[in-house]
């Protein structure tokens, strides 16, 4: 008979296989979250620096 303190192995490598699944489905989804705020954050950017610009050519188109 089997001791109660052993592990079946195939138990084992189905739990161990799952997990690891689910922590690489959190990776993935965590990077792909952090790519779409860098994203996001590139083109506020971009966006303020465009707005600045402008703003810029207006007040020099005003003070002449």
């Amino acid at each position: 008979m089997e001791n109660q303190s052993e592990v079946d192995v195939n138990v084992l490598m189905k739990i161990y296989h799952t997990k690891l699944a689910q922590a690489t489905n959190q990776n993935v989804l965590l990077e792909a979250k952090l790519t779409t705020l860098t994203n996001d954050y590139k083109e506020h950017i971009e966006s303020l620096l465009a707005e600045n610009a402008d703003l810029k050519q207006k007040l020099e188109e005003g003070s002449k």
